[in-house]
């Protein structure tokens, strides 16, 4: 396994502690021969000063990278003029790497000027046994070819670590991404089983809680009319089982290839099944007039099933808040789309037939005006049926007439045309 680079392992603590090494390798090797002060006519003391300046601009170049680089220079510009130009460079050449390393582009431009302009200079001052000229070409061949190189590597350096950290970025963007959008996924189908899940309880328990009631009243007198409806429970509670067993297959992603009997309790129902919807509602003693409108044509499963879903949920707030004898369910298949329209007679929650309900808008899809408010059948089967319009990207109305009896529409787009 590969190990990243010493630099890379080693702390910004341990890094510094580094540079203070540095520093201190500095005062130790630096001292110049006594010949070399007296000639420049430099005491010791001096040199060691100027020298604990420069040991301590490199020491503290990753913690103030440009007070550290202006040391440098001026202490260099000041060993320069006694006539010291290439010891002192070395320690100029570190802050400058530290400088391009930290400080954005153009600043690091400005500062690399700033050394050669400083560097020339000290050394045209120093360097007063050869020509104007030939200070300046050793200058460039010498002194700048090494500054230029750690300046270099420093920006090298840090536009690597920039891609780096715009590639961790970039990644760890696309981590959170994925998980957000399983996050979604999850909640849309938490939504979409408790829906299903809603929608199908809701339907056969609502059967089987009236059946139950017409069994007690006339199982003492009439124990035909009980007889059928413990049939009806029978019928209902057997559907909704079989419904059950699909969903629970489905959490359990179970394959229903193999097993004929799983592929037959998955098959989902649609709109073709409706008469066998409107007679189980019937045994409720609700009965319910079925119309269908245009050709009835193969839909999308999606469409299909929500459409099945929408009168299951209308007929079962019917059954259960309505008061009424008589529904309809209206299927009406257009070129584009088709529209669901499941429309009661009975008085709501308010208990009193034929009030009319919240206003309603007239020019509304539909042409029967669309209730502004859901009034007394509001609830998770409203939300619900909403939900599944809204995901096909269809529209969706229900609520009070305006003479009595509750309405719900919706209209799904299919993308056919004529």
């Amino acid at each position: 396994m590969l190990r990243p680079p010493l630099t890379k392992r080693l702390t910004r603590v341990q890094l510094v502690g580094l540079d203070v090494a540095v520093g201190m390798a500095l005062l130790l090797w630096g001292r110049p021969t006594d010949a070399q002060l007296a000639t420049a006519g430099l005491s010791l003391p001096g040199w060691y000063a100027l020298l604990t300046l420069l040991a301590c601009a490199v020491a503290a170049r990753r913690l103030w990278p440009r007070p550290a680089l202006g040391v440098s220079l001026a202490t260099y510009a000041t060993m320069a003029a006694y006539g010291f130009v290439k010891f002192p460079s070395l320690a100029v050449a570190l802050c400058l790497y530290q400088f391009a390393l930290s400080q954005p582009r153009s600043r690091a431009v400005a500062g690399l000027v700033l050394t050669e302009a400083v560097v020339g200079v000290g050394m045209a001052m120093g360097g007063s046994s050869v020509t104007f000229d030939n200070v300046w070409a050793a200058m460039w061949l010498g002194q700048s070819a090494p500054i230029v190189a750690f300046w270099a590597a420093g920006m090298m350096i840090r536009s690597q670590r920039a891609y780096d950290a715009g590639l961790r970025s970039q990644a760890e963007r696309q981590a959170q991404a994925r998980v957000e959008e399983a996050q979604r996924t999850v909640i849309e189908e938490r939504l979409r089983i408790a829906r299903e899940l809603h929608d199908v309880m809701a339907h056969s328990m609502g059967v089987i809680a009236v059946q139950a009631g017409v069994g007690r009243h006339v199982i003492t007198g009439h124990p035909d009319e009980a007889a059928k409806a413990l049939t009806a429970i029978e019928t209902v509670s057997r559907t909704a089982l079989r419904e059950m067993r699909a969903l629970l297959d489905v959490l359990r992603e179970e394959s229903p290839a193999d097993d004929p009997a799983a592929a037959s309790d998955l098959a989902k129902p649609g709109l073709s099944d409706l008469p066998f919807l409107i007679e189980q509602t019937g045994r409720t003693g609700l009965q319910v007039e079925l119309r269908i409108r245009g050709t009835a044509r193969q839909l999308p499963p999606s469409i299909d099933l929500a459409g099945y879903r929408i009168v299951q949920e209308a007929l079962t707030n019917s059954v259960k808040h309505a008061a009424t004898a008589r529904a309809r369910a209206q299927v009406s298949y257009h070129p584009d789309g088709i529209e669901i329209e499941v429309t009661d007679e009975g008085r709501g929650r308010s208990g009193l037939p034929g009030r009319p309900g919240p206003a309603v808008a007239p020019d509304s899809p539909g042409g029967h005006g669309s209730p502004v408010s859901p009034g007394g059948h509001v609830g998770h089967g409203l939300i619900g049926m909403r939900e599944r319009v809204a995901l096909s990207g269809g529209d969706f109305a229900a609520g009070h007439l305006p003479l009595g009896g509750f309405r719900v529409w919706a209209r799904f787009p299919t993308g056919e045309s004529a």
